[in-house]
C-alpha cells in the first residue's frame, strides 16, 4: 500500500507536464430537463474518429456516422424530483449493412439529499467520469446507450457514480454469452482556497462474461480494472493535475490471455488557452495491464486476439481539442488531434476526430379543462 500512495504522489507532482484525460464537453452536454409537467428533447450528431494505428494490439479503426434521438419527458413529481423519459435513438454508422435502432426509457428519482437513482437508460458514456484506460471515451460512438440500474451524487463536495449494464443476454441459439458491466466510481472533493480543488477519484470497472448454460461453447470471464489517484484543479485557470496507479486482474476460471495481474501508472496535464482550446499531455507505463472497455491504447494485450501481446507499454502523449459553442449551449463543435509515441516499438500513431452535436428541448403544461381537473 506505501508503495502504491508513493507512486500516485510521484505521479501527481513529480511529473508537472502530463495530462490523459480529455475534456469531453461535446460528449457530456445533456438537453435542460422541462421545467413544467412535459418536455421534449432532440438530439442530433454527426460523427468521425479516424484512428491512424498500426499494430496488433490497438489496430486501426474508422468511425463515421450519424445519430439522432427525441424523447419525451414527464415529470412525475414537483421540481423534477420524479421524471419519466422515454423515446426512440437511431444510428447509422456509415458502411453497415443495419441501422441501429434502440429505445429509450428511465425513471430517474431524486432524494432530497441529492441522490439521484435511475432505472432503464442509465446516465452513461463519458459522464461516469471514468479515465481512458478504464473506459475508452469511444463507446459513446460504439455503446451509445447503456441499460441497467444507476446511482449517482454529484455535489461541490463528492461525485460519485455506481452502475449495473446488462448489455447482452445470453442466446443458445447462436451462442452469445451475457455480459454485464458493474462500475463505480467514488470522487471525494475539497476546497483549496477559491480557485483550487483536490479531489481523490477511486475507480473501478468489472466486465463479467458468460452464463450458466451446460450447452455454451463459449468461456465464462470476470475481468476488473481499477485505479486511485489524485487530482488537482485550477477552477479559474483552466489547468488540471493528475496521477494514477492502476490495477487489473483476471479472474476468470480459465483465463483467456496472457497475464492474470498486471499494473499500470498514469501521469496527467491538461491546460486551457483561451476559452475553446486545450492541450493534454499524458505518460504511460503499463506491465501486463488489461482492461476490457479501456481504450486499446493502454492496453497490453488484444483481448480479441491474445497472441498480440506485449509485456511492457510506454507511450506518451500530446493531444490537442478545441470545443466551442455555435449557437448558444444548443450546437457545439469539437475537434481534437491525438498523436502518440509509442517506446517500445520507437514508432509515432495518432488519431483525429469531428463532432457537431446540437440539442434541443422545451417544455409545456396540461391545459386545465374545467369540470375535469
Amino acid at each position: 500500500m506505501k508503495r502504491v500512495l508513493s507512486a500516485v504522489l510521484l505521479l501527481a507532482f513529480g511529473f508537472p507536464l502530463l495530462r490523459a484525460q480529455l475534456p469531453n464537453t461535446v460528449f457530456n452536454q445533456q438537453p435542460a430537463p422541462p421545467r413544467k409537467s412535459i418536455g421534449f428533447q432532440a438530439d442530433v450528431f454527426p460523427f468521425l474518429k479516424n484512428n491512424e494505428y498500426f499494430n496488433a494490439i490497438n489496430p486501426g479503426e474508422t468511425f463515421f456516422g450519424f445519430r439522432t434521438s427525441v424523447a419525451g419527458v414527464f415529470n412525475l413529481q414537483p421540481g423534477g424530483k420524479a421524471r419519466f423519459t422515454t423515446g426512440l435513438m437511431v444510428q447509422e454508422n456509415y458502411g453497415d449493412a443495419k441501422t441501429v435502432i434502440k429505445p429509450m426509457f428511465s425513471l430517474s428519482l431524486t432524494s432530497y439529499k441529492e441522490w439521484n437513482y435511475v432505472f432503464g437508460t442509465l446516465v452513461s458514456g463519458t459522464r461516469h467520469g471514468l479515465i481512458e484506460p478504464l473506459y475508452n471515451y469511444e463507446q459513446v460512438l460504439t455503446q451509445p446507450l447503456e441499460y441497467g440500474i444507476q446511482v449517482r451524487r454529484d455535489n461541490s463536495k463528492m461525485f460519485y457514480d455506481g452502475w449495473l449494464e446488462w448489455r447482452q443476454r445470453f442466446n443458445s441459439g447462436n451462442g452469445t454469452r451475457e455480459m454485464l458491466v458493474a462500475g463505480q466510481h467514488i470522487q471525494p472533493r475539497l476546497s483549496l482556497g477559491k480557485n483550487t480543488t483536490l479531489s481523490l477519484p477511486l475507480q473501478m470497472v468489472l466486465v463479467h462474461q458468460g452464463g450458466q448454460s451446460v450447452n455454451n461453447p463459449l468461456p465464462i470471464s470476470t475481468r476488473i480494472a481499477a485505479t486511485g489517484g489524485l487530482r488537482l484543479a485550477g477552477n479559474d485557470t483552466g489547468w488540471v493535475m493528475e496521477g494514477y496507479a492502476l490495477q487489473s486482474l483476471d479472474n476468470s476460471p480459465n483465463p483467456q490471455q496472457p497475464w492474470k495481474n498486471g499494473y499500470a501508472f498514469m501521469a496527467n496535464l491538461q491546460k486551457r488557452f483561451g476559452r475553446y482550446h486545450r492541450v493534454a499531455a499524458t505518460w504511460w507505463f503499463a506491465r501486463e495491464f488489461t482492461s476490457t472497455l479501456g481504450n486499446p491504447v493502454f492496453t497490453n494485450v488484444n483481448l480479441g486476439y491474445p497472441y498480440a501481446n506485449e509485456h511492457t507499454r510506454r507511450i506518451a502523449m500530446l493531444r490537442y481539442v478545441y470545443t466551442c459553442p455555435i449557437l448558444g449551449n444548443n450546437l457545439w463543435i469539437d475537434a481534437r488531434i491525438e498523436p502518440h509515441y509509442d517506446f517500445e516499438r520507437a514508432g509515432m500513431e495518432f488519431s483525429h476526430g469531428l463532432y457537431l452535436r446540437y440539442i434541443r428541448s422545451g417544455s409545456f403544461s396540461i391545459p386545465r379543462i374545467p369540470g375535469f381537473f
